[in-house]
């Protein structure tokens, strides 16, 4: 009995498996860089599955619905875990498709098969690409999803280490090194405190700062704050948002850079700070917001007196505030209150005479600015 069509071309297609699969690896190399990768004998061993797949498809006579195309689930899967992406992963099927075309062709001719049943079987290869395609897509889509997931948790997992300080020396740059961290570049550690309890928009608006900037960044939401690496200084996010940075440093000294940016947290909280804040910038201050005996003597030699004056206090700690916030300029502070300069220079007067102090001490000037710019938000 004579064999089938079908099982003829079936046949003189497995034979070209192998030179189908060379083929379309020395095009694949040739047009798709990310898939230098791949090694070669994974896309050859998947270019002769593919194969065997159509021969199957035309021996039966019909095409399985795509979930059950394994072949198809286990590339995709496989190309994005080595970081595939998905339309390269079209690109090289197309290559195979291609190659398997016109071994189809040329063993139609060979066979002696009849012009119907060569497009009729073509057609039917081709409902299989249909297939293929629809399962590569469903399958990258989920594993997408996943290593999503996987990259946030073990982002979550590494600042979560270096928080709490169990994660340093070799296994620290060794876990920056499995999150792809340039370990040539110096990167600062950030916490971050959002105007309101959720840090989801706070952390978004990060991660679109980050994807505008060269090289790779941390960022999770750690409870209802935000920490992360990030080899950029952020621009910021809202007068309400806080950024706390530690110092641009290697990666195997983010620990220290963690605490340097937990201190900033702290003291420009304490201070009513917002937008972002390093230590440079707070300078003196980041010291002062933790001196809590100081704190206490300074609000009675400088604010304890002004309290008891009632609303005239309020006016004369203002005056002293602009005052100093203008370099001691008492033109520039009578137009930013705004006074008359002979009013500003009352208030400053009385100011002396209810501390005890005089303006034209360098010890008093340091005092009352730390009084000013600390004491007074401090419990």
């Amino acid at each position: 009995m004579p064999a089938r069509p079908a099982e003829l071309l079936a046949g003189a297609l497995a034979a070209r498996a192998p030179g189908i699969a060379a083929q379309v690896h020395a095009r694949i190399t040739a047009n798709i860089p990310t898939y230098d990768r791949v090694p070669r004998a994974e896309v050859q061993a998947s270019v002769v599955q593919i194969v065997h797949d159509v021969c199957g498809v035309l021996r039966a006579g019909t095409v399985p619905e795509p979930g059950l195309i394994v072949q198809a689930e286990e590339s995709s899967r496989a190309r994005a875990k080595q970081g595939v992406p998905i339309h390269d992963i079209m690109h090289a099927f197309r290559f195979s498709m291609g190659a398997i075309r016109d071994a189809l062709a040329a063993a139609a001719a060979e066979v002696g098969l009849d012009a119907a049943d060569t497009v009729g079987l073509l057609t039917l290869a081709w409902s299989y690409s249909d297939a293929y395609t629809g399962n590569v897509v469903a399958v990258y889509r989920q594993s997408d999803i996943e290593n999503a997931l996987d990259q946030a948790r073990r982002a979550q997992q590494f600042l979560l280490g270096l928080l709490d300080g169990t994660l340093t020396g070799a296994e620290l740059t060794l876990a920056a090194t499995a999150l792809v961290l340039d370990p040539e570049t110096p990167h600062h550690a950030l916490r971050a405190r959002p105007a309101g309890t959720d840090p989801g928009p706070l952390l978004r608006e990060l991660q679109r700062q980050a994807a505008r900037h060269r090289g790779v960044a941390v960022l999770a939401a750690i409870g209802a704050q935000v920490a992360g690496v990030v080899p950029f200084r952020p621009e910021a996010t809202g007068e309400a948002d806080l950024v706390a940075l530690g110092p641009a440093v290697p990666l195997e000294r983010l620990d220290g850079s963690f605490r340097t940016a937990q201190a900033v947290l702290t003291a420009s909280t304490t201070l009513g700070l917002g937008g972002v804040r390093a230590l440079e910038d707070l300078s003196w201050r980041a010291a002062a917001a933790h001196a809590g005996e100081v704190n206490g003597l300074l609000r009675e030699r400088y604010l304890a007196p002004l309290a008891d004056q009632g609303d005239f206090g309020v006016l004369v700690r203002e005056a002293v505030t602009v005052y100093l916030a203008q370099d001691r300029s008492v033109p520039r502070a009578a137009r930013a209150l705004p006074v008359h300069p002979n009013t500003l220079r009352y208030r400053l007067r009385r100011f002396e005479d209810l501390t005890g102090c005089s303006l034209d001490s360098t010890e008093t000037i340091v005092e009352v600015s730390f009084a000013l710019g600390i004491t007074a938000r401090t419990p």
